[in-house]
């Protein structure tokens, strides 16, 4: 019959014990029905060929009446319910399956199927509805517990990818936040500091112009006075925008663009963006959470940066369209290339992973002396929800 030993936390509530129920009935129901009209029409032909009435109407009426008796004893027991355990399983499918058998054959006599019937025929009667009320029974228990197993694999299926969406979604969040505070802090007080320093390092060449400082202390004040300049307009700035992309609170197109602004003009830029990306970027009605922006930027960066520090490209192109249920973000370059056995950076192999875990993916293809292609995926949660 199967191990009714099930999880406790399956599906214990109403619901679960009436579908339980219902596939328990049914299953042994049917079993046992179809019993009650084939053991009837056998009979009936066996008794018709040796010249004997048989009433097989009477017969079938009165298997029906230990099909009844068996569901109504099954149901009334309390066997759906999974805090049964197997022995309580067992007598119960046991005992109703002995009740059902009885009340069979009660019908019989009842209903002048037998008039005088002997005790073998009785016991023959007894025991093989008895055993065929069994087999039934067994078979209904084991349909449930099989209804039950699947629904323990769907709950705890639906469960593992909540969590994993919820996991990803405070991941998300949280990356998204902590680069922003970066970025604020990188931008405002590192950089305001900065800036007192280099008005506080002026008044002081100032004074020491007019006194009797010499030419190397001016000289040098200035030279510490452009490394603090330096750093501020390219370290901060730099590791500020490696954070959060200038323009991303504005949209991802922007953001793009604002990334390959800074390229050097010697190298060629272009960017294609669909219309539907557009529309799905627009800054009046932005369905790009901030997670997905920053993701697909991130992939541009990655992509240009490897394209001009080890490629030596001097074109590089960029599309974005939307296919399917995600943005396609496409770069290619006319750089060196690289083989099949250079294997990826660092950088690709971490955005690769992060893809992964969002449902998109990432390809690179390049052939030396060809420049390199970048495509990657990623799935846009407005658009899924759309195709929904």
């Amino acid at each position: 019959m199967g191990d009714t030993n099930m999880p406790a936390a399956v599906a214990d509530g109403p619901a679960a014990v009436r579908a339980d129920r219902r596939m328990l009935l049914l299953a042994a129901g049917t079993v046992l029905s179809v019993f009650a009209v084939g053991a009837a029409a056998q009979t009936t032909w066996v008794y018709g060929n040796q010249g004997g009435f048989v009433p097989v109407g009477l017969r079938i009426a009165a298997n029906l009446v230990a099909v009844v008796s068996l569901l109504t004893i099954l149901a009334a027991t309390g066997v759906p319910r999974p805090q049964r355990g197997r022995a309580a399983v067992v007598s119960a499918v046991l005992g109703a399956g002995v009740v059902a058998a009885g009340m069979r054959v009660g019908a019989q006599v009842a209903l002048g199927v037998y008039r005088h019937p002997s005790e073998t025929v009785v016991l023959t009667e007894l025991t093989s509805g008895a055993v065929v009320a069994w087999i039934a029974g067994a078979m209904g228990v084991a349909a449930m517990l099989s209804q039950r197993r699947l629904r323990a694999q769907v709950q705890a299926a639906a469960q593992g990818r909540l969590q994993i969406e919820l996991a990803l979604q405070a991941l998300q969040y949280e990356e998204v936040r902590v680069r922003r505070e970066v970025a604020e802090g990188l931008h405002g007080s590192m950089q305001q500091r900065l800036v007192l320093i280099v008005a506080r390092l002026d008044r002081l060449l100032d004074r020491l112009v007019s006194g009797t400082a010499t030419e190397e202390d001016l000289a040098l004040l200035r030279e510490v006075r452009e490394q603090i300049e330096l750093v501020r307009e390219t370290d901060v700035r730099a590791t500020s925008r490696m954070l959060y992309p200038d323009q991303l609170e504005v949209g991802m197109v922007p953001a793009i663009r604002a990334l390959l602004g800074r390229i050097p003009t010697t190298v060629n830029t272009r960017l294609g963006v669909s219309d539907e990306v557009r529309a799905l970027d627009d800054p009046a009605d932005p369905q790009l959470t901030r997670a997905e922006r920053l993701l697909a930027v991130r992939v541009v960066e990655e992509a240009v940066t490897n394209a001009l520090r080890h490629g030596e490209a001097e074109v590089v192109d960029v599309r974005v369209s939307v296919v399917g249920s995600g943005l396609e973000v496409q770069v290619a370059d006319d750089g060196v290339g690289f083989g099949a056995d250079a294997g990826a950076s660092s950088g690709t192999a971490r955005l690769e992973d992060r893809l992964r875990l969002v449902g998109g993916d990432l390809r690179v293809t390049s052939v030396p002396g060809d420049g390199t292609q970048v495509v990657a995926h990623l799935p846009v949660e407005s658009l899924r929800a759309a195709a929904v």
